[in-house]
């Protein structure tokens, strides 16, 4: 597909110049001073800066902003493309659905609306304030985290956004946070012939203003190495590289976290505590814990302990065994 047939070129002939905000263009010219200072477009006047860019064609006589004009300069971009949105959802556990009546069933879930950059900006924040914190041990010293590295989630957000296809007006981008995962999905597969397995070699730019803009403001680098860079970042931090998935209807991409933590996540929903939960590390290794070795490990007394090991079994986690040297729990098959 040639630039000047791809969606984000066709003309909205609903908008008009005045529909576009002037401090948005302003901020664009200070974005494109920056990062392509030869190219003089921070200094070109407003039209001819429009349609440089592919802001603006001419259209039955009259320039008219364009797709990509619109979802970057209007003051109110869905006024004309009510559904490019970006939603989020942050679920409470591994799969779309309660565990019980009284669980909720979102943590969190939410509409990004207005401008591309400010759709990019707001959803990231949310998403970066919502991700789990996982413990990273380097030597003697323990930092904490995010759930996945930032370069891999905010490379997947963005490609969503740059890669859709505009063409479905109806569908919308999506990003669901799971207690074990992150999947963003995508309007439409891929384009250009590409196939899943030909990602981190070829490369085909489906709205290419709407990239060059992407790139102008910083987010992306057109320089086919964002593929590349999610592998590496997962690799990493040790977890599972990127999983791509074309649906036809929809790309999806899903980064998935430390089963280790995820499996946390479960117990704390359990209502078990720390002690509990490293318990169950423990019997996983020697096979069984007793109360004395409970109240030597956690440093609690025998009271306590008795709670906690009890608490296990009612959670149906553990049983309780009687033996020559008293009870033991182990952990049920």
């Amino acid at each position: 597909m040639s630039p000047e047939s791809s969606t984000d070129q066709q003309p909205c002939p609903p908008a008009s110049l005045d529909d576009l905000a002037d401090d948005a263009l302003a901020q664009y010219r200070a974005e494109v001073a920056q990062h392509r200072p030869d190219s003089g477009l921070d200094r070109a006047e407003p039209p001819q800066l429009l349609q440089r860019i592919g802001a603006a064609v001419e259209h039955r006589g009259d320039l008219v902003p364009t797709l990509a004009g619109v979802l970057f300069f209007a003051r109110h971009p869905q006024r004309f493309y009510p559904s490019l949105t970006l939603t989020f959802l942050h679920l409470a556990g591994t799969e779309i659905a309660q565990s019980t009546d009284d669980e909720p069933l979102y943590l969190d879930n939410r509409e990004f609306s207005g401008r591309i950059p400010d759709i990019v900006e707001e959803a990231w924040g949310v998403l970066f304030s919502k991700m789990a914190r996982r413990g990273i041990v380097e030597g003697v010293r323990r930092t904490e985290e995010p759930q996945y590295p930032q370069t891999a989630v905010r490379e997947a957000l963005v490609n969503a956004i740059a890669h859709r296809d505009y063409s479905r007006s109806g569908s919308f981008t999506q990003v669901r946070l799971f207690a074990d995962r992150l999947e963003v999905q995508s309007p439409g597969g891929l384009a250009g012939g590409l196939k899943v397995e030909d990602l981190v070699y070829e490369q085909y730019t489906r709205n290419p203003y709407i990239m060059r803009l992407l790139e102008d403001y910083g987010y992306v680098e057109r320089r086919g190495v964002g593929i590349d860079q999610m592998v590496h970042a997962m690799r990493e931090v040790n977890l599972p590289e990127p999983e791509f998935d074309d649906r036809g209807q929809s790309f999806w991409v899903t980064l998935r976290g430390d089963p280790a933590e995820a499996r946390r996540t479960d117990l704390v929903k359990l209502g078990l505590n720390d002690r509990q939960i490293e318990a169950i590390d423990v019997m996983h290794e020697r096979g069984r814990l007793t109360n004395r070795e409970y109240q030597k490990l956690f440093d609690v007394s025998e009271r306590t302990a008795l709670y906690d090991l009890s608490g296990l079994v009612d959670a149906g986690i553990a049983l309780a065994v009687s033996g020559g040297r008293g009870r033991r729990y182990i952990l049920r098959d």
